[in-house]
């Protein structure tokens, strides 16, 4: 009986098969396969030895011919072998990238807003309030019992430098975005380098089945590859600042957000 999936770890990872059965056609391929590997791999370091050592004055022409033809034949036998073996499931992009280890166990029946970090701190920074939005959201939505995810684009430490908000020859470290953004440790999430942030947001709330994210950008470029995340207009709730106040928007905030 097959169990319905609790977190996203259990969503996300491929089902332990059961162990196969022994199958007897498949056990003679691969020992032939390797009988024939193992003869080969003789006889092409055997094969120059015997022509040095007991055929010094054959045709040297006619002995690279029988090498190259014995090592073709060695190349396609190793590959016939390899393909014959099972590949191991891959792991997904986003427990694979999760430095800090706490995605698996995020629960699906969780509401759960996934943030574009990136994107809201240019936002905030672009309005002279850097990183304020940001952390102001945050602690209001977790504050109404919200499961917070904030995914970074690799260059938020260097676009952080850049902007002032520490000194170029500190060690960048996740305490940095923890104080900066008042965000927790196993609420940060920093994509790997040369990827952007996009893909794991959307793939976030794809498996996340109650989720929602906050973000200015309207990912048009996925979709067509996310049609069922980006459908309606409730996946997404864009920042905006209006009378002294940060408001999002398709979402009423229990209390005001007013800026200081």
């Amino acid at each position: 009986m097959k169990c319905e999936p609790i977190t996203l770890g259990d969503k996300l990872t491929p089902p332990v098969s059961q162990k196969p059965r022994f199958k007897v056609g498949a056990w003679l391929r691969n020992a032939v396969y390797s009988l024939l590997n193992l003869a080969l791999l003789t006889a092409i370091f055997a094969f120059p030895l015997w022509w040095l050592l007991m055929r010094p004055n054959m045709d040297r022409n006619l002995m690279l011919v029988l090498l190259t033809t014995l090592i073709a034949t060695w190349l396609f036998v190793y590959r016939r072998r390899r393909a014959t073996k099972a590949t191991p499931a891959r792991t997904h992009s986003l427990l694979a990238n999760d430095c800090q280890g706490f995605m698996r166990d995020l629960r699906l029946d969780t509401k759960t807003v996934v943030f574009d970090g990136s994107n809201i701190y240019h936002f905030g920074h672009n309005n002279g309030l850097d990183a304020q939005p940001l952390g102001m959201i945050v602690h209001k939505l977790r504050t109404e019992g919200y499961r917070i995810i904030c995914f970074f684009d690799a260059n938020i430490y260097y676009t952080l430098c850049k902007h002032g908000a520490f000194r170029s020859d500190q060690q960048h470290s996740l305490a940095m975005l923890e104080d900066i953004f008042g965000l927790r440790r196993d609420e940060i999430y920093v994509v790997p380098s040369g990827v952007q942030a996009d893909k794991y947001v959307l793939d976030c709330l794809k498996h996340l089945p109650i989720s929602f994210a906050v973000t200015n950008d309207q990912f048009r470029d996925y979709a067509k590859k996310y049609p069922t995340v980006m459908k309606g207009n409730q996946w997404r709730k864009g920042v905006v600042i209006s009378k002294g106040e940060i408001k999002l928007q398709q979402h009423r905030f229990q209390n005001p957000t007013r800026l200081n």
